[in-house]
């Protein structure tokens, strides 16, 4: 038998940063997930931007949250020896006056994130009419690069496993939980899209939500930059962009779309003066809730079970803070922020029949 302090499901980006967390707490953990190429953090763009929606918006806690996700990925990166985060900017290339308007308004009242740029420079490569502004600083973060040299590192302190989870062998006391062959002081689920279904979190009010974006080769586009108008065009890895993403709530498959693949084309063959060459199509269910903040702790009625999940579209900002505050409340048991304890639904999760 195995005994742990800390049994994982998932090895997306939370179970990755929470799992990183508790060991530099001294805790043991072990890691249960089945390397699902098309998980939502394995396709996700890696943005961090201060500033959110149509109204540009400061993000939720972003004062706090942006220097915290720079600390933490930067350190983490050098424990892994590699680069995993760089600081660059979006340039956002208005569609109509009234974006641009509106952006103008804003910056008058946060000059930290908004900010005017050189706009000639941008008529190389896109077609505008509107004007350009910069949002800076942002970060972005190799998520993907992140969570292999992780496992990596798992695989070699034998504290993962690639397996696929079945919620039918867990057996759960007041003080431990049994998983096969594993005893734990706590299993804590970081099982991304599959919280909605997790027998243990369901009832949180979850929201489905299928992500597309395409993978694109654009030689001619520098790439020291986001670029914005409606789609994001994202700097990814081999000298390719991401493109994306959508945002699908009334989904009914996991198949991508060939009419997000003909918007996409049609908004490039309109914005782009450069020539493009589209690679790849991706697509991934997203971890998403109503309230648009995390699900982190323990369970009301059963402290040996814990959720870390429920990031959404932010979870690359919101995931290295909250991984930091739930492991520093697992050990040693300090508070948790309370918009983002899962205790907040203590009445929602105390009232359903568990068996």
């Amino acid at each position: 038998m195995m005994e742990v302090d800390y049994l994982i499901i998932g090895q997306g980006l939370c179970g990755t940063l929470l799992s990183r967390e508790l060991l530099r707490e001294g805790a043991t953990v072990r890691l249960i997930d089945d390397h699902n190429p098309n998980a939502a953090s394995m396709v996700a763009g890696g943005i961090i931007n201060p500033v959110t929606g149509k109204r540009m918006v400061r993000s939720w806690m972003i004062e706090e949250l942006l220097p915290f996700a720079q600390k933490t990925y930067d350190a983490f990166g050098a424990e892994l020896g590699v680069s995993l985060v760089k600081e660059c900017s979006i340039l956002d290339i208005h569609a109509t006056q009234e974006g641009r308007n509106l952006f103008m308004d804003r910056m008058s009242s946060d000059s930290d994130y908004l900010h005017e740029t050189e706009q000639i420079q941008w008529s190389e490569y896109f077609r505008f009419n509107y004007g350009v502004n910069e949002i800076a600083p942002c970060l972005l973060v190799d998520m993907q690069l992140m969570i292999a040299c992780w496992r990596e590192k798992l695989q070699a302190a034998n504290a993962i496993a690639e397996e696929v989870f079945d919620s039918a062998d867990i057996t759960v006391a007041s003080d431990h939980v049994m998983y096969k062959d594993i005893k734990a002081t706590h299993i804590i689920f970081c099982d991304g899209a599959g919280g909605s279904i997790n027998p243990y979190f369901d009832m949180l009010p979850w929201t489905a939500d299928k992500g597309e974006a395409l993978i694109v080769s654009i030689p001619g586009l520098p790439r020291n930059n986001i670029y914005k108008q409606g789609i994001s065009i994202v700097p990814w890895k081999d000298d390719l962009f991401w493109v994306g993403a959508s945002h699908d709530w009334k989904y009914t498959d996991m198949q991508s779309s060939a009419a997000y693949r003909h918007s996409v084309e049609t908004q490039l063959n309109y914005w782009l003066k450069v020539p493009y060459t589209i690679i790849d199509h991706l697509v991934a269910r997203r971890p998403a809730n109503m309230e648009r903040k995390p699900f982190a702790g323990l369970h009301p009625l059963f402290p040996a079970v814990g959720i870390f999940n429920g990031m959404g579209g932010k979870g690359v900002s919101m995931a290295p803070y909250f991984a930091h505050e739930l492991a520093a409340h697992l050990v040693h048991g300090t508070p948790l922020t309370p918009a983002v304890d899962v205790r907040r639904f203590a009445r929602i999760l105390s009232t359903k029949n568990y068996g």
